[in-house]
């Protein structure tokens, strides 16, 4: 299991502290709105290949398939990986 980097604490200035926050919201804000394209992105392309496994006559889901997408945020994010894995997974094939 892999651990976030860790942001060693700034300093900052009492009268500073209101500027500094706004910044980093700002950077987390941005963050965010990447997340929702790649989302957004990945639903796209997962109902690409939902629709030529279904033409071709197979199932909309492959779950060993998704077992690999599960141990790959597991990995990456410990475990809060798993669950934020399910959470994208659901977003991008709907339910089972």
């Amino acid at each position: 299991m892999t651990t976030a980097t860790t942001v060693p604490p700034q300093h900052v200035e009492p009268g500073d502290l209101d500027a500094f926050i706004g910044t980093v919201r700002s950077q987390i804000d941005d963050l965010d709105d990447a997340l929702v394209r790649m989302v957004q992105e990945r639903q796209a392309l997962s109902r690409q290949i939902q629709a030529a496994r279904v033409a071709a006559g197979g199932v909309r889901i492959e779950l060993s398939r998704e077992s690999q997408v599960l141990a790959t945020y597991g990995r990456g994010l410990g475990t809060d990986g798993t669950p934020l894995a399910t959470a994208v997974l659901r977003a991008c094939r709907g339910s089972l």
